[in-house]
């Protein structure tokens, strides 16, 4: 049998990017599957090298990430508390690291990503890449490209409030039909959404990898022939069956007795390759198998795919959600189209850090940067902590005005003011005070300041002083530094004199 490094020449399953030193000395160095791998020849990278995080919970997602690196790595060493299991690889241009559960075990993928960060503390984002279940709405019988079908990709998109992804509780759906939804991913990472944008724009021109990864990846797999290894191949058109919502299976592994009247009818598409959706989607941390539930999280919030691998990850984690459609998220699902839609899922993922530079990767914080960075308070916590400052001034500035005055020299004068400012001024700003009283010689001023501090800068600095005096009045010059903005600022002055 030919080894795994000949099929993959033949397939050029590991091109050597001209422009990459660094990926220039993997020549050679390739993996060759099961026993026939030659651990001496892996490369063996330090702990800091890898920037990208990838998931996969499945047997299938794992396979299929696998097979779709450009070259495997000496596995490291793990921290004591890490359970994880690892496969360390570049893809393209970028070292990632490849998290996965060890058997019998129920992880989920915010389990493996938080063990991760123990271990590679210089992740910059994550990839939660695998098999969801399909959302689909009626079928469009005049463009089937739009219908989401089995073998198609969902990635999670942003749009308005959440990131592209929202975690719902399945078991606590209420009576009245709502649903409990728990949070939303904040937006990925500018970089991804922006390479997101560039790869859309490759596919409509013909310019995407994505499916020749996957025939490629179907081609090497096929080659391998080892038979504990998923069949990864297209099912076919003919496999792909929509039951209507209210027609529940019969029983089975697969649905050859449910009645072949009750499936929805579709157009054909013209060709098998898949088509890539960018819309919400959704995570629980159980499967989804009610067709009338499905329906209905997908009117109410524009869901297009289900999965459960999300649930439970930080709202603040960066990470883009991709999934391979492998049902439809009712009771006839089964796993035949389970091994393609890894594929899928892997093979867009491929095709998007293809697009991404590792230089902008390396400009960004890593996620326990993000992590350890207190939240910024909210509009809402500004106002009302605006609010109280005001208020703290208000009151030092009326209980300055209400203090007695000093007992002063027989004959002498005495007068106070304020001057209130509810304006942001610049650095400096000067107020010129004209007396009420008549004086026979300069008086005395004094003057104290408060402010309110928009920007809660610790280096904020505001103060006052008398720049002169005479018998009809004083100057005042008030001046900050610091970068920040002032609220409101109040003027305090008082005269003495003869």
């Amino acid at each position: 049998m030919a080894t795994y490094q000949e099929w993959a020449a033949k397939y050029d399953i590991f091109p050597s990017p001209s422009s990459s030193s660094a990926a220039s000395t993997t020549q050679g160095r390739q993996l060759q599957p099961g026993h026939e791998t030659n651990i001496s020849s892996l490369r063996k990278l330090s702990h800091e090298a890898y920037t990208i995080g990838w998931t996969a919970i499945l047997k299938s997602e794992l396979e299929a990430s696998r097979l779709l690196l450009d070259e495997e790595h000496e596995l490291l060493p793990p921290e004591e508390k890490d359970v994880n299991n690892y496969i360390l690889g570049r893809m393209g241009l970028h070292n990632i690291v490849i998290a996965f559960p060890g058997p019998h075990t129920d992880t989920s993928a915010a389990e493996l990503m938080e063990n991760m960060l123990q271990t590679f503390k210089n992740i910059r984002f994550g990839l939660l890449v695998g098999v969801g279940g399909g959302a689909p709405s009626l079928p469009n019988l005049e463009e089937p490209s739009r219908d989401i079908r089995l073998g198609d990709v969902i990635v999670g998109d942003p749009n308005g409030d959440n990131g592209g992804l929202l975690q719902y509780d399945l078991d606590n759906w209420r009576v009245d039909g709502e649903f409990n939804i728990k949070s939303t991913l904040n937006k990925p990472p500018d970089l991804l959404v922006k390479s997101v944008r560039l790869l859309k724009s490759d596919q409509s021109f013909g310019r995407g990898e994505m499916n020749r990864y996957i025939q490629r990846t179907i081609a090497i797999n096929k080659a391998i022939g080892q038979p504990h290894i998923d069949d990864c191949k297209y099912p076919g058109q003919d496999q792909d069956r929509l039951f209507k919502a209210g027609y529940q299976h019969v029983g089975g592994d697969d649905c050859s007795k449910c009645n072949v009247k009750m499936i929805e009818r579709r157009l054909q598409r013209g060709a098998k390759e898949p088509e890539v959706h960018y819309k919400l989607i959704a995570s629980a941390k159980k499967d989804l198998r009610q067709a009338e539930v499905r329906d209905k999280l997908r009117e109410a919030w524009n869901v297009a795919c289900f999965e459960t691998e999300a649930a439970g990850f930080r709202d603040d984690f960066p990470c883009l959600v991709i999934r391979g459609i492998g049902d439809y998220s009712d009771d006839h699902k089964n796993e035949l189209w389970q091994p393609y839609a890894a594929v899928v899922a892997a093979a867009y993922a491929k095709d998007l850090l293809r697009v991404v530079k590792p230089n902008d990767v390396a400009a960004l914080p890593t996620v326990l940067d993000i992590f350890n960075t207190p939240p910024k308070p909210t509009l809402e916590d500004r106002i009302a902590e605006l609010e109280q400052q005001v208020k703290k001034l208000r009151s030092d500035l009326s209980d300055l005005a209400n203090r007695p005055a000093p007992e002063l020299p027989k004959e002498a004068h005495f007068e106070s003011g304020t001057w209130y400012s509810p304006y942001v001024p610049p650095r400096e700003v000067e107020q010129r005070i004209t007396f009420a009283r008549s004086y026979t010689s300069v008086p005395s001023v004094m003057a104290s300041i408060s402010a309110a501090d928009m920007d809660r800068h610790t280096n904020f600095r505001l103060n006052v002083s008398v720049t002169s005096v005479d018998l009809e009045g004083c100057n005042l010059k008030m001046y900050s530094w610091g970068n920040t903005k002032v609220y409101s600022v109040g003027v305090q002055w008082a005269a003495f004199g003869n």
